[in-house]
């Protein structure tokens, strides 16, 4: 399975911290490779950087929770309010921005299905976005 992750930036500096929490995960080792990829140019109206990406290569989708904990677990340690993580699978974009485990468990489901061969072009919305309200 083949993850993209952007960072909503507004300091900088955030991805190159989401990527060093990632590579000493614990739960992650032997399970995923996880390496920085391109900068992308900052959405039009965007007051950020621009959106490094940080890729992960899962080795199967039970990772895939190890993962998200860690990236909830790393949002929590950022300062108040945390940045946004963007996860995309075949095109499907995740927005994450929640710890609540109901919604994750739905998050993890939505990008288990995407990883399936149920990306764009098919008949579920193509934007899923969990928020703390």
């Amino acid at each position: 399975m083949e993850l993209v992750l952007k960072v909503d930036e507004v300091l900088g500096g955030e991805t190159e911290t989401l990527l060093r929490w990632l590579h000493e995960e614990r739960d992650l080792q032997g399970q995923a490779r996880v390496f920085m990829g391109g900068t992308q140019p900052s959405p039009p109206g965007s007051m950020g950087f621009p959106l490094e990406v940080v890729n992960v290569v899962l080795s199967n989708s039970i990772a895939l929770g190890s993962l998200v904990t860690t990236v909830v677990a790393w949002r929590s340690s950022r300062p108040s309010p945390p940045p946004t993580v963007r996860i995309e699978v075949n095109g499907v974009p995740i927005t994450m921005n929640t710890d609540d485990p109901e919604v994750l468990r739905s998050l993890i489901e939505t990008l288990r299905s995407a990883d399936s061969g149920s990306g764009p072009g098919s008949d579920t919305p193509d934007t899923t976005s969990a928020s703390d309200t």
